[in-house]
Order: C-alpha cells, then structure tokens, then sequence
C-alpha cells in the first residue's frame, strides 16, 4: 500500500490527526506492532495470542491489567499526565471497552510515536490524537528513568 493511502486510511481512522498534524517517519511492516515499537522491540510482533510475543511475567489477555503488567515489567511506573518530564521516557495506553488496542511512546523531543498496526509509524502532537479513533482512550500513562534527572 502507498503512502498516499496509508495517509487517507490514517485520517479516516483517526479524525484529530488531520488538525493537529502527523508526519510518517517508519515504512509500513508487519514486523512488529506498536506494543513491540513502544517496548523498544522492532525485531517481532507483540500480542496475548499464543502465536506471538508476550512477556512470561505478564498474563495472556487482552485486559488492560494484561498490558500494565507488560510495562511494569519493563521498569515502566504510572504516571498523572502525559507531559513531558526530563530524565524520563513516556509511554500512553489506549482502550476500549476495557481491552488494550494500542500503546504510543514519547520521543525525547516530547512528541509521540505510534505503529500503526501493520502500517507506518507516524509521530504525533500527543496520545489525544489519536483519541476518537479506533483505539478508543488513552486511558494509563507510564513513565520510566532514562538516566539522570536534572
């Protein structure tokens, strides 16, 4: 698929992202997913389902307790807000309906990152746009220590 549709279906789906604006800055791929992406793993697709990769510590379901065990266990903490802090790297937890559907991860430049399924990853103003979508609410921000808080 060309970029020109993955652009069209990216704004059919997520209705904020025309407005507040968006730049693809990863090709499409079924590689990995954006539960993988926000992990740090662009080597295998993440999911709860038994033909992918999902951490031993955290439990197989699609719960959104399933998806803050995943990030607990990488050294992830709740966090308030989704504003950027130095010394600490961000991630946003989407749901619906109380399923998990996405996870977005901050840049240091306070901008966030998300796969989009088998499509590109886009970089965007913050986890609200992609509210309204089809990955529900970011419901849970997490934080974790990148080094040295100043």
């Amino acid at each position: 698929m060309d970029m020109v549709r993955w652009t069209q279906q990216l704004i059919s789906a997520f209705p904020q992202l025309a407005s507040e604006g968006y730049e693809i800055v990863g090709d499409p791929t079924e590689q990995y997913n954006c539960i993988a992406y926000a992990a740090g793993d662009t080597s295998r697709w993440w999911e709860h389902s038994e033909n992918h990769h999902w951490p031993g510590y955290a439990s197989r379901s699609n719960s959104m307790e399933s998806l803050k065990q995943v990030f607990l266990g990488l050294g992830f903490q709740p966090c308030n807000d989704s504003r950027m802090e130095d010394g600490y790297q961000k991630v946003a937890l989407y749901e619906q309906e109380g399923a998990w559907t996405h996870a977005a991860v901050q840049m240091p430049n306070g901008r966030w990152r998300s796969k989009m399924g088998r499509g590109p990853v886009i970089e965007h103003q913050s986890p609200q746009s992609l509210s309204g979508g089809i990955y529900g609410e970011p419901s849970t921000c997490m934080r974790r220590a990148t080094g040295t808080v100043s």
